[in-house]
Protein backbone atom coordinates (compact mmCIF):
# COMPACT_ATOMS: atom_id res chain seq x y z
CA UNK A 1 0.00 0.00 0.00
CA UNK A 2 2.73 2.15 1.25
CA UNK A 3 4.26 2.06 -2.63
CA UNK A 4 1.24 2.79 -4.65
CA UNK A 5 0.16 5.76 -2.56
CA UNK A 6 3.70 6.74 -2.97
CA UNK A 7 3.53 6.61 -6.64
CA UNK A 8 0.03 8.67 -7.14
CA UNK A 9 1.84 10.87 -4.79
CA UNK A 10 4.77 11.26 -6.91
CA UNK A 11 2.61 11.48 -10.48
CA UNK A 12 0.10 14.33 -9.04
CA UNK A 13 0.69 18.12 -7.83
CA UNK A 14 -0.36 16.46 -4.34
CA UNK A 15 0.77 14.18 -1.11
CA UNK A 16 -0.90 11.65 0.46
CA UNK A 17 -0.80 10.56 4.11
CA UNK A 18 -0.23 7.07 5.86
CA UNK A 19 -2.93 5.95 7.61
CA UNK A 20 -2.22 4.53 11.54
CA UNK A 21 -4.26 2.07 13.35
CA UNK A 22 -7.14 3.43 15.99
CA UNK A 23 -5.99 1.59 18.73
CA UNK A 24 -3.02 3.62 19.03
CA UNK A 25 -2.29 4.72 22.75
CA UNK A 26 -3.97 8.81 23.96
CA UNK A 27 -0.41 9.47 24.80
CA UNK A 28 1.63 8.21 22.04
CA UNK A 29 -1.74 9.92 19.62
CA UNK A 30 -0.81 13.20 20.46
CA UNK A 31 2.77 13.57 21.08
CA UNK A 32 2.99 12.13 17.15
CA UNK A 33 0.00 14.43 15.75
CA UNK A 34 -1.90 16.27 17.55
CA UNK A 35 1.53 18.00 19.58
CA UNK A 36 2.77 18.50 15.68
CA UNK A 37 -0.25 19.68 14.47
CA UNK A 38 -0.17 17.03 11.45
CA UNK A 39 -3.47 15.63 9.97
CA UNK A 40 -3.44 11.89 9.84
CA UNK A 41 -6.20 9.38 8.76
CA UNK A 42 -7.05 6.57 10.96
CA UNK A 43 -7.94 3.18 9.07
CA UNK A 44 -11.18 2.55 11.65
CA UNK A 45 -13.64 3.91 13.70
CA UNK A 46 -13.47 5.02 17.51
CA UNK A 47 -13.00 1.61 20.26
CA UNK A 48 -14.41 3.03 22.90
CA UNK A 49 -16.87 1.19 24.42
CA UNK A 50 -20.58 1.98 23.74
CA UNK A 51 -19.58 3.50 19.69
CA UNK A 52 -22.68 2.71 17.76
CA UNK A 53 -23.06 5.32 15.63
CA UNK A 54 -22.72 2.59 12.48
CA UNK A 55 -26.24 1.97 12.68
CA UNK A 56 -27.42 5.19 12.12
CA UNK A 57 -26.90 4.37 8.19
CA UNK A 58 -29.32 1.58 8.03
CA UNK A 59 -31.02 0.80 5.19
CA UNK A 60 -34.06 3.13 5.19
CA UNK A 61 -32.56 5.59 8.04
CA UNK A 62 -34.95 4.15 9.99
CA UNK A 63 -32.82 3.83 13.57
CA UNK A 64 -32.32 7.78 13.24
CA UNK A 65 -35.65 8.79 12.64
CA UNK A 66 -37.15 6.77 15.49
CA UNK A 67 -34.70 7.59 17.92
CA UNK A 68 -33.95 11.87 16.85
CA UNK A 69 -36.78 12.31 14.12
CA UNK A 70 -38.60 14.39 16.74
CA UNK A 71 -35.97 17.32 16.53
CA UNK A 72 -36.17 20.12 14.48
CA UNK A 73 -32.70 20.78 12.75
CA UNK A 74 -31.67 23.54 9.85
CA UNK A 75 -30.30 21.85 6.82
CA UNK A 76 -28.80 23.66 4.33
CA UNK A 77 -30.15 23.67 0.42
CA UNK A 78 -26.93 23.57 -2.49
CA UNK A 79 -26.06 26.52 -4.09
CA UNK A 80 -27.87 27.02 -7.33
CA UNK A 81 -24.92 28.27 -9.72
CA UNK A 82 -21.91 27.18 -8.11
CA UNK A 83 -23.17 23.50 -7.29
CA UNK A 84 -21.91 23.25 -3.93
CA UNK A 85 -22.46 24.14 -0.01
CA UNK A 86 -20.84 26.39 2.39
CA UNK A 87 -22.37 29.57 0.68
CA UNK A 88 -24.49 32.17 1.69
CA UNK A 89 -27.78 30.33 0.90
CA UNK A 90 -30.05 30.50 3.62
CA UNK A 91 -31.03 27.51 5.93
CA UNK A 92 -34.27 25.96 6.25
CA UNK A 93 -35.91 24.60 9.20
CA UNK A 94 -37.77 21.27 9.37
CA UNK A 95 -38.68 18.13 11.47
CA UNK A 96 -35.51 15.76 11.02
CA UNK A 97 -37.62 12.85 9.93
CA UNK A 98 -38.71 15.00 7.40
CA UNK A 99 -35.10 15.58 6.16
CA UNK A 100 -34.38 11.88 6.21
CA UNK A 101 -37.46 11.23 3.99
CA UNK A 102 -36.00 13.58 1.68
CA UNK A 103 -33.16 11.80 1.30
CA UNK A 104 -34.89 9.03 0.43
CA UNK A 105 -36.71 10.68 -3.00
CA UNK A 106 -34.21 9.85 -6.01
CA UNK A 107 -34.33 13.32 -7.76
CA UNK A 108 -31.91 16.11 -6.44
CA UNK A 109 -30.79 18.28 -5.64
CA UNK A 110 -30.94 17.09 -1.89
CA UNK A 111 -30.42 19.64 1.22
CA UNK A 112 -27.29 19.50 3.70
CA UNK A 113 -27.24 18.55 7.65
CA UNK A 114 -24.41 20.63 8.63
CA UNK A 115 -23.67 22.60 12.20
CA UNK A 116 -26.57 23.46 14.21
CA UNK A 117 -26.58 26.79 16.49
CA UNK A 118 -28.72 27.78 19.90
CA UNK A 119 -29.58 30.76 17.38
CA UNK A 120 -31.48 28.89 14.44
CA UNK A 121 -35.15 29.62 15.24
CA UNK A 122 -35.49 25.78 14.53
CA UNK A 123 -34.07 25.21 18.23
CA UNK A 124 -35.69 28.59 19.69
CA UNK A 125 -39.31 26.78 18.86
CA UNK A 126 -37.88 22.97 19.16
CA UNK A 127 -38.97 23.32 23.59
CA UNK A 128 -39.77 20.51 24.43
CA UNK A 129 -36.20 19.09 25.56
CA UNK A 130 -34.96 22.39 26.80
CA UNK A 131 -35.27 24.71 29.95
CA UNK A 132 -34.14 27.78 31.64
CA UNK A 133 -33.12 30.01 28.40
CA UNK A 134 -31.23 29.09 25.36
CA UNK A 135 -29.58 25.65 25.11
CA UNK A 136 -25.90 24.65 24.84
CA UNK A 137 -24.43 24.06 21.45
CA UNK A 138 -22.13 21.01 22.31
CA UNK A 139 -24.48 18.53 21.49
CA UNK A 140 -26.56 20.12 18.73
CA UNK A 141 -29.89 18.37 17.76
CA UNK A 142 -30.08 15.68 16.31
CA UNK A 143 -26.73 14.79 18.30
CA UNK A 144 -28.54 15.62 22.09
CA UNK A 145 -30.65 12.69 20.99
CA UNK A 146 -28.28 10.37 20.13
CA UNK A 147 -25.88 10.19 23.17
CA UNK A 148 -26.43 6.76 24.16
CA UNK A 149 -24.25 5.91 21.06
CA UNK A 150 -21.09 7.56 21.07
CA UNK A 151 -18.83 8.42 23.95
CA UNK A 152 -18.94 12.44 25.07
CA UNK A 153 -14.96 12.55 24.73
CA UNK A 154 -13.47 9.83 22.95
CA UNK A 155 -10.48 7.80 24.43
CA UNK A 156 -8.20 9.02 21.43
CA UNK A 157 -8.18 12.66 22.42
CA UNK A 158 -9.09 12.07 25.86
CA UNK A 159 -7.19 15.01 27.44
CA UNK A 160 -8.30 17.57 25.03
CA UNK A 161 -11.70 19.91 25.78
CA UNK A 162 -14.46 19.49 23.83
CA UNK A 163 -16.31 22.14 21.89
CA UNK A 164 -18.83 20.37 19.96
CA UNK A 165 -20.00 16.89 18.37
CA UNK A 166 -22.12 17.02 14.38
CA UNK A 167 -23.33 14.69 12.11
CA UNK A 168 -23.24 15.99 8.36
CA UNK A 169 -25.76 14.28 6.11
CA UNK A 170 -26.64 14.60 2.80
CA UNK A 171 -27.23 12.64 -0.34
CA UNK A 172 -25.33 12.89 -4.18
CA UNK A 173 -24.11 10.82 -6.28
CA UNK A 174 -21.70 12.96 -8.39
CA UNK A 175 -20.26 14.53 -5.36
CA UNK A 176 -20.81 17.64 -3.33
CA UNK A 177 -18.40 20.37 -2.04
CA UNK A 178 -17.83 21.94 1.04
CA UNK A 179 -15.88 25.35 -0.69
CA UNK A 180 -12.16 26.02 0.81
CA UNK A 181 -12.25 26.97 4.24
CA UNK A 182 -10.84 26.23 8.01
CA UNK A 183 -12.18 25.43 11.47
CA UNK A 184 -11.23 27.08 14.48
CA UNK A 185 -10.80 23.74 16.32
CA UNK A 186 -9.17 20.27 16.11
CA UNK A 187 -11.60 18.27 14.01
CA UNK A 188 -12.25 14.38 14.65
CA UNK A 189 -13.81 13.03 11.83
CA UNK A 190 -15.58 10.20 11.45
CA UNK A 191 -16.85 8.76 8.27
CA UNK A 192 -19.95 6.46 8.53
CA UNK A 193 -20.88 6.01 4.95
CA UNK A 194 -19.92 7.38 1.41
CA UNK A 195 -17.03 8.48 0.65
CA UNK A 196 -15.11 12.30 1.01
CA UNK A 197 -12.27 13.99 -0.83
CA UNK A 198 -10.45 16.35 1.05
CA UNK A 199 -8.04 18.35 -0.36
CA UNK A 200 -5.42 20.00 2.45
CA UNK A 201 -3.23 23.09 2.83
CA UNK A 202 -1.54 23.60 6.31
CA UNK A 203 -2.19 27.05 7.96
CA UNK A 204 0.75 29.05 6.69
CA UNK A 205 -0.91 28.92 3.25
CA UNK A 206 -3.34 31.62 4.50
CA UNK A 207 -1.38 34.11 2.56
CA UNK A 208 -1.63 32.34 -0.86
CA UNK A 209 -5.13 31.12 -0.17
CA UNK A 210 -7.22 34.22 -0.63
CA UNK A 211 -9.36 33.97 2.98
CA UNK A 212 -12.41 36.69 3.15
CA UNK A 213 -11.75 38.10 6.74
CA UNK A 214 -8.87 40.24 7.52
CA UNK A 215 -6.13 38.43 9.40
CA UNK A 216 -5.63 39.54 13.33
CA UNK A 217 -3.15 36.97 14.07
CA UNK A 218 -1.58 33.70 12.87
CA UNK A 219 -0.85 31.72 16.55
CA UNK A 220 2.06 29.61 16.58
CA UNK A 221 -0.06 26.22 16.85
CA UNK A 222 -1.21 27.35 13.42
CA UNK A 223 -4.36 28.67 14.70
CA UNK A 224 -5.70 31.76 12.32
CA UNK A 225 -7.07 34.32 13.66
CA UNK A 226 -9.67 37.15 12.23
CA UNK A 227 -10.21 40.65 13.06
CA UNK A 228 -14.00 40.41 12.88
CA UNK A 229 -13.43 37.96 15.86
CA UNK A 230 -10.06 37.55 17.60
CA UNK A 231 -9.53 34.03 19.36
CA UNK A 232 -6.52 32.79 21.48
CA UNK A 233 -4.00 30.38 20.20
CA UNK A 234 -6.43 28.18 22.40
CA UNK A 235 -9.73 28.90 20.88
CA UNK A 236 -11.21 31.16 23.67
CA UNK A 237 -12.22 34.17 22.16
CA UNK A 238 -10.68 36.78 23.77
CA UNK A 239 -12.94 38.22 25.91
CA UNK A 240 -14.33 34.86 27.01
CA UNK A 241 -10.63 33.84 28.37
CA UNK A 242 -10.33 37.09 30.40
CA UNK A 243 -13.62 36.81 32.24
CA UNK A 244 -12.71 33.20 32.93
CA UNK A 245 -9.51 34.62 34.48
CA UNK A 246 -11.92 37.16 36.27
CA UNK A 247 -13.78 34.12 37.13
CA UNK A 248 -10.77 31.54 38.24
CA UNK A 249 -8.42 34.68 40.15
CA UNK A 250 -12.14 35.58 42.40
CA UNK A 251 -12.77 31.46 42.84
CA UNK A 252 -9.05 31.46 44.43
CA UNK A 253 -9.60 34.37 46.52
CA UNK A 254 -12.63 32.84 47.93
CA UNK A 255 -10.35 29.62 48.32
CA UNK A 256 -7.97 31.41 50.24
CA UNK A 257 -10.75 33.70 52.55
CA UNK A 258 -11.97 29.94 53.73
CA UNK A 259 -8.89 28.29 54.27
CA UNK A 260 -6.80 31.13 56.08
CA UNK A 261 -9.95 32.65 58.28
CA UNK A 262 -9.40 36.38 58.64
CA UNK A 263 -6.10 36.14 56.60
CA UNK A 264 -4.28 37.42 59.47
CA UNK A 265 -0.41 37.19 58.91
CA UNK A 266 2.28 37.91 56.80
CA UNK A 267 2.27 35.03 54.90
CA UNK A 268 -0.87 35.00 54.24
CA UNK A 269 -1.05 38.48 53.42
CA UNK A 270 1.62 38.07 51.00
CA UNK A 271 -0.40 34.91 49.34
CA UNK A 272 -3.42 37.66 49.40
CA UNK A 273 -1.87 40.29 48.05
CA UNK A 274 -0.62 38.91 45.11
CA UNK A 275 -3.78 37.05 44.13
CA UNK A 276 -5.19 40.86 44.35
CA UNK A 277 -2.64 42.43 42.00
CA UNK A 278 -3.94 39.62 39.17
CA UNK A 279 -7.39 40.65 40.07
CA UNK A 280 -6.46 44.16 39.47
CA UNK A 281 -4.62 42.83 36.37
CA UNK A 282 -7.90 40.61 35.17
CA UNK A 283 -10.55 43.29 35.37
CA UNK A 284 -8.40 45.85 33.49
CA UNK A 285 -8.05 43.28 30.75
CA UNK A 286 -11.20 41.92 30.83
CA UNK A 287 -12.75 46.34 30.40
CA UNK A 288 -10.16 46.61 27.95
CA UNK A 289 -11.28 43.76 25.97
CA UNK A 290 -14.78 44.66 26.42
CA UNK A 291 -14.25 48.26 25.26
CA UNK A 292 -12.00 47.30 21.76
CA UNK A 293 -15.20 45.10 21.12
CA UNK A 294 -17.30 48.04 21.48
CA UNK A 295 -15.29 50.41 19.65
CA UNK A 296 -15.46 47.47 16.91
CA UNK A 297 -18.55 47.06 15.97
CA UNK A 298 -22.42 47.90 18.42
CA UNK A 299 -22.14 44.88 20.04
CA UNK A 300 -19.11 43.77 22.08
CA UNK A 301 -19.19 40.32 23.41
CA UNK A 302 -22.02 38.94 20.97
CA UNK A 303 -24.30 37.08 21.97
CA UNK A 304 -21.95 34.18 20.25
CA UNK A 305 -19.49 34.37 22.66
CA UNK A 306 -21.03 34.06 25.74
CA UNK A 307 -22.88 31.30 24.34
CA UNK A 308 -19.85 29.94 23.64
CA UNK A 309 -18.23 30.16 27.24
CA UNK A 310 -21.17 28.14 28.29
CA UNK A 311 -20.98 25.63 25.26
CA UNK A 312 -17.64 24.82 26.93
CA UNK A 313 -18.55 24.72 30.44
CA UNK A 314 -21.24 22.10 29.32
CA UNK A 315 -18.41 20.29 26.78
CA UNK A 316 -15.76 20.43 29.71
CA UNK A 317 -19.25 19.17 32.22
CA UNK A 318 -18.79 15.82 30.20
CA UNK A 319 -22.54 14.21 30.60
CA UNK A 320 -24.79 16.64 32.27
CA UNK A 321 -27.63 14.68 30.98
CA UNK A 322 -31.65 15.20 31.95
CA UNK A 323 -33.81 11.68 31.44
CA UNK A 324 -36.68 11.65 28.56
CA UNK A 325 -34.31 13.73 26.00
CA UNK A 326 -31.98 10.68 24.79
CA UNK A 327 -28.93 12.59 26.68
CA UNK A 328 -29.53 15.87 25.60
CA UNK A 329 -26.89 18.57 27.81
CA UNK A 330 -27.96 21.54 28.99
CA UNK A 331 -26.57 24.70 30.61
CA UNK A 332 -27.65 25.12 34.38
CA UNK A 333 -28.72 29.08 34.70
CA UNK A 334 -29.07 31.12 38.28
CA UNK A 335 -32.26 32.58 38.18
CA UNK A 336 -31.09 35.95 38.27
CA UNK A 337 -29.74 35.27 34.51
CA UNK A 338 -33.12 33.92 33.31
CA UNK A 339 -34.56 37.78 32.25
CA UNK A 340 -31.16 38.63 30.78
CA UNK A 341 -30.75 35.34 28.51
CA UNK A 342 -34.08 35.97 26.53
CA UNK A 343 -32.09 37.99 23.88
CA UNK A 344 -31.64 36.09 20.23
CA UNK A 345 -28.75 34.11 20.82
CA UNK A 346 -26.16 34.24 17.77
CA UNK A 347 -24.79 30.46 18.54
CA UNK A 348 -21.22 29.78 18.83
CA UNK A 349 -18.95 32.96 17.84
CA UNK A 350 -17.35 30.21 15.39
CA UNK A 351 -19.83 28.80 14.07
CA UNK A 352 -21.00 27.67 10.71
CA UNK A 353 -19.39 25.78 7.25
CA UNK A 354 -20.10 22.39 5.65
CA UNK A 355 -17.84 20.51 7.37
CA UNK A 356 -16.86 23.82 9.33
CA UNK A 357 -17.01 25.78 12.53
CA UNK A 358 -16.87 29.24 11.17
CA UNK A 359 -19.76 32.19 12.09
CA UNK A 360 -17.70 34.87 11.47
CA UNK A 361 -18.49 36.94 8.33
CA UNK A 362 -16.21 39.18 6.42
CA UNK A 363 -17.97 42.37 4.93
CA UNK A 364 -18.23 40.78 1.96
CA UNK A 365 -20.67 38.72 3.41
CA UNK A 366 -19.28 35.54 3.45
CA UNK A 367 -17.89 33.65 6.43
CA UNK A 368 -13.90 35.04 7.04
CA UNK A 369 -12.40 31.43 7.49
CA UNK A 370 -13.63 30.78 3.67
CA UNK A 371 -11.11 30.99 0.82
CA UNK A 372 -12.62 33.38 -1.99
CA UNK A 373 -10.54 30.99 -4.62
CA UNK A 374 -13.56 28.94 -6.29
CA UNK A 375 -13.95 25.37 -6.13
CA UNK A 376 -13.49 24.74 -9.77
CA UNK A 377 -10.60 26.67 -9.96
CA UNK A 378 -8.84 24.26 -6.90
CA UNK A 379 -9.74 21.47 -8.93
CA UNK A 380 -8.44 22.26 -11.91
CA UNK A 381 -5.35 23.91 -10.84
CA UNK A 382 -4.69 20.40 -9.28
CA UNK A 383 -6.14 18.16 -12.01
CA UNK A 384 -8.57 16.66 -10.02
CA UNK A 385 -12.05 15.93 -11.41
CA UNK A 386 -15.08 18.23 -10.19
CA UNK A 387 -18.74 18.92 -10.18
CA UNK A 388 -18.23 22.60 -9.04
CA UNK A 389 -19.61 25.12 -11.87
CA UNK A 390 -16.57 27.28 -13.50
CA UNK A 391 -17.44 30.64 -12.42
CA UNK A 392 -18.50 33.78 -14.94
CA UNK A 393 -16.87 36.23 -12.68
CA UNK A 394 -13.38 35.14 -12.82
CA UNK A 395 -10.63 33.21 -13.88
CA UNK A 396 -7.72 31.35 -12.29
CA UNK A 397 -5.68 34.37 -13.68
CA UNK A 398 -7.33 36.26 -10.42
CA UNK A 399 -5.66 33.87 -8.02
CA UNK A 400 -2.28 34.35 -9.09
CA UNK A 401 -1.04 33.28 -5.53
CA UNK A 402 -2.86 29.45 -6.13
CA UNK A 403 0.16 28.26 -8.00
CA UNK A 404 2.97 29.95 -4.70
CA UNK A 405 1.26 27.33 -2.70
CA UNK A 406 3.18 23.77 -1.24
CA UNK A 407 1.95 20.45 -2.76
CA UNK A 408 -1.40 19.74 -0.48
CA UNK A 409 -2.49 16.33 0.85
CA UNK A 410 -5.22 15.10 -1.21
CA UNK A 411 -6.68 12.00 1.20
CA UNK A 412 -9.71 9.74 -0.64
CA UNK A 413 -11.70 8.87 3.05
CA UNK A 414 -13.79 5.45 3.16
CA UNK A 415 -16.57 4.87 5.23
CA UNK A 416 -15.01 2.84 8.27
CA UNK A 417 -12.52 5.59 8.56
CA UNK A 418 -11.30 8.66 10.23
CA UNK A 419 -9.51 11.74 9.54
CA UNK A 420 -7.70 13.92 12.59
CA UNK A 421 -7.89 17.34 11.18
CA UNK A 422 -5.58 19.98 13.35
CA UNK A 423 -7.27 23.53 13.89
CA UNK A 424 -6.74 25.83 10.38
CA UNK A 425 -5.75 23.59 8.22
CA UNK A 426 -7.14 24.16 5.42
CA UNK A 427 -10.01 21.81 3.78
CA UNK A 428 -12.05 21.31 0.24
CA UNK A 429 -13.93 18.13 1.45
CA UNK A 430 -16.18 16.38 -2.04
CA UNK A 431 -18.63 14.44 -0.96
CA UNK A 432 -20.24 11.02 -2.71
CA UNK A 433 -22.80 8.87 -1.87
CA UNK A 434 -22.10 5.02 -1.83
CA UNK A 435 -23.57 3.75 -5.48
CA UNK A 436 -24.74 0.65 -3.49
CA UNK A 437 -25.10 -0.58 0.27
CA UNK A 438 -26.90 -0.26 3.13
CA UNK A 439 -27.76 3.77 3.05
CA UNK A 440 -27.16 5.50 -0.21
CA UNK A 441 -26.47 8.76 1.82
CA UNK A 442 -22.89 10.38 2.65
CA UNK A 443 -23.28 11.06 6.48
CA UNK A 444 -19.75 11.96 9.12
CA UNK A 445 -19.63 12.45 12.81
CA UNK A 446 -17.40 14.70 14.21
CA UNK A 447 -15.81 16.28 17.54
CA UNK A 448 -14.16 19.97 17.41
CA UNK A 449 -11.87 20.03 20.43
CA UNK A 450 -10.61 23.39 21.77
CA UNK A 451 -6.81 23.24 19.85
CA UNK A 452 -3.89 22.87 22.53
CA UNK A 453 -1.31 25.19 23.22
CA UNK A 454 0.93 23.23 25.44
CA UNK A 455 3.28 20.42 24.34
CA UNK A 456 2.95 17.56 26.81
CA UNK A 457 -0.18 14.83 27.07
CA UNK A 458 -1.02 15.98 30.50
CA UNK A 459 -0.97 19.60 30.30
CA UNK A 460 -2.20 20.54 26.51
CA UNK A 461 -3.25 24.30 27.65
CA UNK A 462 -0.40 26.55 28.41
CA UNK A 463 -2.86 29.05 30.77
CA UNK A 464 -3.16 26.55 33.65
CA UNK A 465 -5.39 29.02 35.91
CA UNK A 466 -7.64 29.41 33.18
CA UNK A 467 -8.24 26.23 32.07
CA UNK A 468 -8.05 24.38 35.62
CA UNK A 469 -10.79 26.71 36.40
CA UNK A 470 -13.37 25.44 33.28
CA UNK A 471 -12.55 21.83 34.23
CA UNK A 472 -13.37 22.37 37.89
CA UNK A 473 -16.71 24.00 37.31
CA UNK A 474 -18.06 22.02 34.72
CA UNK A 475 -21.60 23.15 33.26
CA UNK A 476 -22.17 24.84 36.53
CA UNK A 477 -21.02 28.55 35.79
CA UNK A 478 -22.59 30.73 33.39
CA UNK A 479 -21.96 34.33 32.45
CA UNK A 480 -23.21 36.52 35.12
CA UNK A 481 -23.24 39.70 32.40
CA UNK A 482 -26.29 40.51 30.30
CA UNK A 483 -26.20 40.68 26.53
CA UNK A 484 -26.26 44.41 25.72
CA UNK A 485 -28.30 45.85 22.66
CA UNK A 486 -26.11 48.86 22.14
CA UNK A 487 -22.36 49.75 21.51
CA UNK A 488 -22.93 52.73 24.04
CA UNK A 489 -24.26 50.20 26.69
CA UNK A 490 -21.21 47.90 26.16
CA UNK A 491 -19.05 51.12 26.69
CA UNK A 492 -20.92 51.82 29.87
CA UNK A 493 -20.21 47.97 30.90
CA UNK A 494 -16.31 48.80 30.22
CA UNK A 495 -16.10 51.96 32.21
CA UNK A 496 -18.34 50.00 35.41
CA UNK A 497 -16.73 46.98 34.88
CA UNK A 498 -13.69 46.73 37.22
CA UNK A 499 -15.30 48.57 40.11
CA UNK A 500 -18.34 46.01 40.14
CA UNK A 501 -16.14 42.96 39.84
CA UNK A 502 -14.15 44.45 42.94
CA UNK A 503 -17.12 44.99 45.19
CA UNK A 504 -17.37 41.25 45.24
CA UNK A 505 -13.75 40.74 46.73
CA UNK A 506 -13.60 41.41 49.88
CA UNK A 507 -10.45 43.76 50.45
Amino acid sequence: MTKRRAQSSASTGYRTLEPISPSLAASAFFETYVAKRQPVVIQGLLDDEGFSCTKWADSNLEYLSKKAGHVTVMVEPIHPSANQFGTDVERIPMPFTDFLASLQKPDGPHHYLTTQYASDEAREEDDSERSGGESITTLPPPTNALTDDFPTVPRLLENLSLQQVNLWLGKSKEGSSSGLHHDFHDNLYVLLSGSKRFVLYPPSEHKHLYPHGALDNFHSNGLISYKDAPVRSDGLPVRVAARARVKAIERKLEELATANGNGKGKGKDKERKKWMAMHDEALDELAKVTLDAADEDDFGLGEGEEDDFDALMAGLDGESREPGNGGSSKRAIDDEDDDEDEDEDDGPVLGHDDEDDDDDFSPSGEPSSFSRIPTHTLHTHLGLPTTAQAPASSSSSAYPDLKKTCKPYVVHLKAGEMLYLPASWWHEVTSTSPSEGSADVHMAFNYWFYPPTGKTFEEPYEDTLVWEYLKATGGKIVAEESTFESGGQKKRQGDDLREDEKKKIKR
